[in-house]
């Protein structure tokens, strides 16, 4: 099986230059589309996964959300402004709302009013908390990126990996066909007396051996198909295949990469590092936004507001007058004392006339002054200081995985090159040994089990060859990745 390291990132610069050019696809994708193609190349691969994989939708959805949170708090500068309204049916004894008196007829009223408010000072709150939404929309972006680098890399090994299993099926295919080769040979030689029953019986096991390499072979290329699809979010396909690029054996050169200096590279270029420290400055805004509820409020405000009665009449003068007694002229109170004011006439006070006459408006300024509120101010500046120091513990631990990614990166490759030498030295070695022992046992001189032994190494030396040529490409591209070299076979 292939090995590799996770979290290496940013990784469309690996996937694209492991066999083909192709960028990364925008954030915002389009939903997933039936699949009729059976034929994928890794570009179409990685373009598919990061248009419909969950996980990256999920991080697309946090960045979203991190841009309302965002909008919500710049809008917090914004003035507030809220209507109300309210309808009543009185009858009996009640009061005429907008003169305040007792009236026993039915009244239907209504109530109009319109309040708002701008905040002048709160401590600095709403301005951090601005800037602190501001840094968690740029992180939650870089989640993204992350996302679909752990997804590009998932798919490749998955890639490879079916290339590698396709690569051992046919050279199984291929032991298959020379192992019936000599087993027909084999039935002619016993036929005409030249060797024993027991080497066609031992030929005939190692033709149900290879029989059964094939099967296991076919099988390991089954589930690495299922697991690319998988990673694709492929419902159904059938006849699924990959395109297979000539990957050439890598060279022997002397690897050049010095892990620490290259670590500093990468440490500032680095999606998840950039996140972790995204997430720092934002653990800081959250101290200032705890902080700042020690502070005043301090707030303007108003209010339009008016009312309409239905009871209420509109009272218009005329050219009459009438007597009114406004008391008595003597001591006694024998002598009322009459005067004469105008004739009133009394009308249907209209509904847009009330509301213009009832207005009232108001113009205020509120102060809040914290003094004591059960230390919750203090509590919540401590839980922001906790957390704080819990972003920067996690910084540091992103950091120290990328170092232990990049020296795992380093020995990785190392031992790779030096496995693929062997192995070629070794398939070397092995292949004249089964040469001569085929040329031996075709002349009778070495018997079958002898000759499967050197037959079976001489195979063994061919698979392992395979597994440490790919491992050995893809851990050279990861190296070309990180010293930010051309990653293109």
């Amino acid at each position: 099986m292939l090995t590799y390291t996770k979290k290496i990132m940013p990784l469309w610069l690996l996937s694209a230059g492991l066999l083909f050019t192709r960028p990364v696809l925008a954030q915002n994708q389009p939903q997933t589309q039936q699949v009729t193609k059976t034929t994928w190349t890794l570009p179409e691969c990685i373009d598919y996964a990061l248009k419909n994989n969950l996980q990256v939708k999920q991080r697309q959805l946090d960045a979203r959300l991190t841009d309302i949170n965002l909008k919500g708090a710049r809008a917090n500068m914004l003035p507030s402004l809220n209507g109300s309204t309210n309808y009543g049916f009185n009858f009996g004894r009640s009061i005429d709302p907008t003169e305040n008196t007792f009236t026993t007829q039915q009244i239907q009223s209504a109530n109009f009013s319109v309040s708002s408010s701008v905040p002048l000072f709160n401590g600095f709150q709403i301005q951090n908390t601005i800037k602190q939404n501001r840094l968690n929309k740029e992180a939650a972006e870089t989640d993204i990126t992350t996302a679909q680098n752990n997804l590009i890399l998932d798919v490749v090994a998955a890639y490879l990996q079916i290339i590698y299993s396709d690569a051992l099926l046919e050279n199984a295919k291929v032991q298959l066909s020379s192992s019936q080769q000599q087993a027909e040979r084999t039935q002619k030689l016993f036929r005409a007396g030249s060797v024993a029953g027991s080497n066609v019986l031992e030929i005939q096991s190692q033709v149900a051996t290879d029989e059964l390499a094939i099967i296991n072979a076919q099988n390991q290329k089954d589930i690495a198909e299922l697991r690319l699809m998988q990673l694709l979010d492929l419902k159904k396909v059938t006849d699924f295949e990959v395109v297979k690029p000539d990957i050439k054996d890598p060279g022997q050169e002397i690897i050049n990469f010095d892990p620490e200096e290259v670590y500093g590279i990468a440490q500032q270029n680095m999606p998840e590092v950039r996140s972790a420290e995204l997430r720092v400055n934002s653990a800081l805004k959250g101290i200032e936004i705890s902080r700042g509820a020690y502070f005043p409020r301090l707030a303007l405000g108003g209010n339009l507001n008016t009312q309409y009665s239905s009871a209420r009449s509109l009272y218009l003068g005329s050219n009459t007058f009438v007597q009114r007694a406004l008391g008595f002229s003597d001591a006694a109170g024998t002598q009322p004392l009459f005067v004469y004011v105008p004739n009133q006439v009394a009308q249907k006070y209209p509904f847009l006339d009330q509301l213009t006459d009832n207005q009232g408006k108001s113009l205020f300024l509120s102060l809040n002054i914290p003094i004591l509120n059960g230390l919750q101010t203090r509590n919540n500046v401590a839980r922001a200081r906790l957390n704080h120091e819990s972003a920067v513990l996690n910084t540091e631990i992103v950091r120290n995985q990328l170092r232990q990614n990049i020296q795992q990166a380093y020995a990785d490759a190392l031992a790779a090159q030096k496995k693929f030498a062997a192995t070629s030295r070794q398939l070397e070695a092995l292949e004249q040994t089964f040469k001569n022992a085929e040329i031996r046992f075709n002349n009778g001189v070495l018997n079958p089990t002898e000759f499967n032994v050197a037959r079976n190494n001489f195979i063994r030396a061919q698979t392992d060859l395979i597994q440490a040529r790919y491992d050995y490409t893809f851990k050279l591209k990861v190296l070309d990745f990180y010293q930010g070299k051309s990653l293109s076979l």
